[in-house]
């Protein structure tokens, strides 16, 4: 597969690998420098080490041979203090000296020899002169003789032989540091330079890939930006083909398949944009045809509606007038009834009356009699009084009155009953005529009930009617109100369709901007009517009317 047809992620994970790469390698280097240098930091630690022991060594060698020399000279056994302390000393750091060479065979044998020297010396030198100075303190041996044999002794040439050894050691280790600072410095320079050859590989190669990736990826993407540009400008003319296959490849195809697809669109919005200004114009003509029958129809069911209106009012006027008959004459029918009544017991209170002025007459004729009685008693009494002379004037004055008064009541009573007769007989002609007048109320009566149940029949019949005229101007109504929504139906299809033909001239005015690869504009011009508002019908002649 060809580099170019890569996937962007792999592109830039190969550059930047093969960078890191380097890195690695300039990294692997570095440590490999960093051990190399670390290694011989430890073995030049190591070789001090070793160097301190001899130094270590020499200065035991110095404290047993001054330990020694004091000794024999002076005599006091306080003074071998150093030298026994430098034989413990020696005899440690050789150990430790021996330790840290175990790996060196060479440094082992002088370490050996040394240790021969020094045992060589101790049993030889040191011992005799330890044991000569013992006779001289025993007085055994003179202290001329003691100096004379240690100047003939060979224990001087012993120390150099062990200090020359010594030397020998510490010489062989500042060789091991003298060759290890060359390599370490052998190393950092090749150090140095492999790290500014990787660096210069790195940055070369890093910009080098770079470079062609970035023009692998730019300019696809130059023509992707460029054809969105065209389309977003309305030019769907421009063209692109992808050399890639990696994702700025896909972007291109999928840019060109979108252009492909939005010129499908874009024909299809035109076609469809022609169809509903089509569909539009027929919807509106028709519109204004149904709205032309419908406003005739609203028309004749307005003047129906008026003529059973008027109808209706004529009959439940009639209907009315027979109902309010019908309470008229029920109305007189029922103050008949109650004339009869009245007539009925009129004839029966005077009745009553008559019996009552009969006892009246009669309680007048017991009145008048007791008048009598009285006037005569009275009388009696006058003439008593006058018997009685001045004793009985005053009681005849009294009788005088009494009799007055009696002759009154008896001529009142007498007047009383002259009226009474008087009116027991207009009563008498009073009931008569009272039952005649009954009877011909009760005719009335009868006559007006019969009156009254023709009116109500009328009453009902009209009644009748009427319901069944507001049931056909309730039905012309219903007609009227179903015109009146049919109109306003019409008025709604009518506005919509002519939002319908806007909108499909907006569309039109949209999709115009996008130029095909023919050249020509996706939109023809477009073609409205004149005047829309004729399909727009007026019904102020429409409006409701009241039932």
């Amino acid at each position: 597969m060809k580099f170019s047809n890569l996937p962007i992620a792999v592109k830039l994970y190969s550059a930047f690998g093969l960078v890191v790469s380097v890195l690695v390698i300039l990294g692997v280097v570095f440590y490999s420098f960093f051990t190399s240098v670390t290694e011989a930091n430890r073995w030049n630690i190591h070789t001090w080490q070793v160097i301190d022991e001899t130094r270590a060594l020499t200065e035991s060698l110095v404290n047993m041979e001054t330990g020694l020399r004091g000794y024999a000279i002076v005599g006091d056994s306080t003074m071998l203090e150093p030298y026994e302390k430098g034989t413990d000393a020696f005899k440690q750091h050789l150990g430790e000296a021996r330790s840290l060479t175990s790996d060196n065979a060479k440094q082992q044998e002088r370490l050996n020899r040394l240790e021969a020297q020094e045992a060589s010396w101790a049993s030889s030198f040191a011992a005799d002169l330890l044991s000569r100075r013992k006779a001289v303190n025993a007085g055994q041996l003179t202290l001329d003789a003691l100096i004379g044999g240690f100047k003939q002794d060979s224990g001087k040439a012993q120390m150099d032989a062990m200090r020359a050894t010594i030397q020998e050691i510490a010489g062989n280790e500042a060789s091991l540091l003298t060759v290890r600072a060359a390599e370490v410095e052998s190393l950092q320079t090749r150090t140095q330079a492999a790290l500014v050859i990787g660096t210069l590989v790195a940055a070369v190669i890093g910009a080098l890939l770079a470079g062609w990736i970035a023009r692998l990826i730019a300019r696809p993407i130059r023509e992707a930006v460029h054809l969105a540009q065209s389309i977003a400008k309305g030019d769907l003319t421009s063209t692109v083909t992808a050399t890639s296959k990696d994702e700025s490849g896909a972007l291109l195809q999928a840019l060109s398949s979108m252009q492909t697809r939005l010129v499908e669109v874009v024909s299809g919005i035109k076609s469809s944009a022609d169809s509903i200004m089509t569909a539009a114009n027929e919807v509106a003509a028709g519109n204004a045809d149904l709205s032309s029958r419908t406003e005739e129809q609203a028309a004749s069911l307005e003047e129906t509606a008026s003529s059973m209106e008027e109808l209706t009012s004529t009959v439940r006027q009639n209907a009315d007038n027979a109902r309010q008959a019908s309470q008229l004459a029920s109305s007189a029918s029922a103050v008949a009834v109650k004339g009869n009544e009245v007539v009925n017991r009129v004839v029966a209170t005077m009745g009553t009356i008559s019996r009552s002025s009969d006892k009246i007459g009669e309680i007048t004729g017991i009145i008048e009699g007791i008048a009598f009685q009285t006037n005569i008693l009275a009388l009696n009494a006058s003439v008593e009084a006058a018997r009685a002379g001045e004793q009985g004037r005053g009681f005849a004055v009294v009788a005088g009155e009494v009799r007055s008064l009696a002759q009154r009541a008896s001529t009142a009573a007498k007047e009383i009953r002259d009226l009474i007769h008087a009116s027991v007989e207009e009563i008498r002609g009073g009931t008569a005529e009272a039952g005649e007048a009954g009877k011909t109320m009760s005719d009335v009566a009868q006559a007006i009930n019969r009156v009254t149940e023709i009116i109500a029949e009328i009453a009902a019949a009209s009644h009748e009617q009427t319901r069944g005229i507001e049931q056909v101007s309730q039905a012309v109504m219903q007609m009227d109100q179903v015109t009146q929504q049919n109109s306003a139906l019409v008025e709604e299809a009518a506005a919509a369709a002519q939002s319908l033909d806007h909108q499909g001239a907006e569309l039109g005015r949209i999709v115009a901007v996008f130029r095909l690869a023919t050249g020509t504009l996706a939109a023809r011009p477009l073609q409205t009517r004149s005047n829309p508002s004729t399909t727009a019908p007026s019904w102020r002649a429409l409006e409701p009317m009241s039932a």
